[in-house]
C-alpha cells in the first residue's frame, strides 16, 4: 500500500523564488529515493494549522515532513510568524496535537547579521517541535548552535546535520550529473553570477553601491579572463545587480530562474564551470552538481555551508574593502586549478552524499518505514555512470 505524507512546504513556486521551487521538489525525490512511492499532500507553509487541522492530518496521512529551506526566519515577506515565530504557521497546539510521525527536514536559521532576535513565542514553539519530532534535521552545524540557544538544555542532543537535498543533486539527477559532465568536457568558460537584494541594507551596509560596484569589477576581471558572465536571478529582484555591471563595463548575459522548472534550474547550472553568488542556493545547487562554487558572504549561513563541506577558501565576505582582489585571485585560482577544485569538490559532496544516507534510515525508522538507499558512492573517473535510481 502506497504511503500518505504530508509535506509542508513552499509549493507551486508561491514565493517565485528559484532555490524554493527547485528544494521542496527535491525533498520529495530523497524520500521516494528512500522509501519508494509515496502519495505526498502538499500543505503550504505559510497556511495557518491549529489543532483542528492537526488532527484532521493525523486522519489522512502516516506522517508530516517539514522542510527544507531557510525557515527560521521572522520577517519572510508572505509568512504570518505571529502564532509560531517563525515561517512555519502552526500554532503550539496544532504541534502538540499531532500524533503521526513528524519529521523536520535540512531546515536553516535563517536570521540576517544585525536583524532583530526572534519574538517571545519562537522559544516554546521550536521547543514543542523538537520535543514532537522524531527527527529534527538542521542543514548546516551554525544552524545548530544557534537554534541550541533557544532550547531547552535536554533537547539540544536531538538535532542532527543534514544538508540541504540540493547538495545531492548529483545522485538524485542522472540527467543532471551527465549534462555537468558533458559540459566540464566542453571546454566553456561559463561563470553564473548571483547577487541577492532582498534585505539589501542588512547585506551591504550604509554605502550599497560601493559594494556592488566592487562585485561589479570583480565580474568586469572574469570578463577580460575569457569568462562567459551570465547573470542568474533566483528572483527578479536579483536583476538589480545589472546597472552595476553596465557601469563596469561587463559583458554579460541574464538567465531569470524565477519562473523555471526544478529541471530547468539543475540544466542551467550544470551547464556552468563556476558558480559566484550571495544566495545559499546560488551555492548549494552548484555545489550538488559537483560545479565550483566561490561564495560572496553577506549572511552567516554561506559561511556555515562552506565550513562544513570542508572549504572556508571558497567564500569572500562581502565587506571586505579587499573583496574586489579576493574575488579575482579566487577565480584565477579556479581557472588554473580545475582539475584539483572539481576532485575536492567530487569528495565533498560525496560526504554530503553519505550523511545523507545515514541520516535517511533514522527518517525512515521516525516514520515507521524502511529505507531502500545505499550509499551509491560516486567517485572515480566517470562518477556519473554510478548514479542510479
Amino acid at each position: 500500500m502506497t504511503v500518505a505524507l504530508t509535506h509542508v512546504g513552499i509549493h507551486e513556486s508561491w514565493n517565485a523564488n528559484a532555490g524554493d521551487t527547485l528544494l521542496f521538489e527535491e525533498v520529495r525525490r530523497l524520500f521516494e529515493r528512500s522509501l519508494g512511492p509515496l502519495l505526498w499532500d502538499r500543505r503550504q507553509l505559510w497556511e495557518p494549522l491549529d489543532a483542528e487541522g492537526a488532527r484532521r492530518i493525523n486522519d489522512q496521512s502516516a506522517g508530516v515532513v517539514v522542510g527544507g529551506g531557510g525557515l527560521l526566519l521572522r520577517d519572510q515577506e508572505g509568512a504570518d510568524v505571529g502564532v509560531s515565530g517563525w515561517q512555519w504557521n502552526s500554532t503550539v497546539d496544532a504541534v502538540r496535537a499531532l500524533e503521526v510521525p513528524l519529521v523536520v527536514f535540512a531546515i536553516g536559521y535563517n536570521r540576517f547579521r544585525n536583524q532583530p532576535d526572534f519574538d517571545p513565542v519562537f522559544n516554546d514553539h521550536l521547543t514543542a517541535v523538537v520535543e514532537q519530532a522524531g527527527f529534527v534535521g538542521l542543514r548546516n552545524r551554525g544552524s545548530m548552535e544557534a537554534v541550541r540557544a533557544y532550547l531547552p538544555a535536554r533537547l539540544g542532543d536531538r538535532l542532527v546535520l543534514q544538508p540541504c537535498p540540493t547538495c545531492v543533486l548529483w545522485q538524485l539527477h542522472d540527467d543532471g550529473a551527465i549534462t555537468a559532465v558533458d559540459h566540464a568536457r566542453s571546454g566553456r568558460r561559463v561563470l553564473r553570477f548571483n547577487v541577492a537584494f532582498d534585505r539589501p541594507a542588512m547585506r551591504f551596509g550604509t554605502d550599497p553601491d560601493t559594494v556592488l560596484g566592487r562585485l561589479a569589477a570583480a565580474m568586469a576581471h572574469a570578463d577580460q579572463r575569457g569568462w562567459d558572465v551570465r547573470v542568474t536571478c533566483h528572483k527578479e529582484l536579483d536583476r538589480q545587480i545589472m546597472p552595476h555591471l553596465d557601469a563596469a563595463g561587463v559583458r554579460y548575459g541574464v538567465d531569470d530562474l524565477t519562473a523555471a522548472s526544478p529541471d530547468e534550474i539543475v540544466d542551467a547550472y550544470a551547464r556552468c564551470d563556476l558558480a559566484v553568488g550571495l544566495r545559499g542556493h546560488a551555492q548549494m545547487v552548484p555545489f550538488g552538481l559537483r560545479v565550483p562554487i566561490l561564495s560572496v558572504i553577506s549572511h552567516d549561513k554561506m559561511g556555515w555551508f562552506l565550513d562544513d563541506v570542508g572549504h572556508p577558501e571558497w567564500g569572500v565576505e562581502v565587506m571586505r574593502d579587499d573583496v574586489v582582489d579576493q574575488l579575482c585571485d579566487r577565480i584565477d585560482d579556479h581557472a588554473a586549478n580545475r582539475d584539483r577544485v572539481r576532485r575536492q569538490l567530487a569528495v565533498a559532496q560525496e560526504a554530503s552524499w553519505d550523511r545523507t544516507v545515514t541520516n535517511m534510515a533514522r527518517v525512515a525508522s521516525a516514520l515507521g518505514q524502511t529505507t531502500h538507499l545505499g550509499t551509491g558512492s560516486s567517485d572515480g573517473a566517470e562518477p556519473v555512470r554510478a548514479v542510479h535510481r
